[in-house]
């Protein structure tokens, strides 16, 4: 864990009461999803929308990692996103 919830400072992932939808998010980078941690992609049971989302850098889609640009089967929006 390298870095804090941007709501409420804790190093935790899961519930927080400060969040606008109530999960912890970090401020991540690509290699991790900013609300579980992992490096996987796909579902997420602690994101807000279902998905694992990776923080920005690299120029890499947070929802899939590819530099891609176009439609994303991974991103609630549908689109790739850097």
């Amino acid at each position: 864990m390298a870095d804090k919830c941007i709501y409420c400072g804790s190093n935790s992932y899961g519930s927080c009461s400060r969040s606008p939808h109530n999960k912890h998010e970090h401020q991540g980078d690509e290699n991790e999803c900013k609300f579980c941690g992992s490096s996987s992609y796909g579902s997420c049971s602690r994101s807000p929308h279902g998905r694992h989302q990776h923080g920005h850098g690299k120029d890499k889609c947070v929802y899939c990692g590819s530099t891609s640009v176009g439609s994303c089967s991974r991103s609630p929006h549908g689109k790739h996103e850097r």
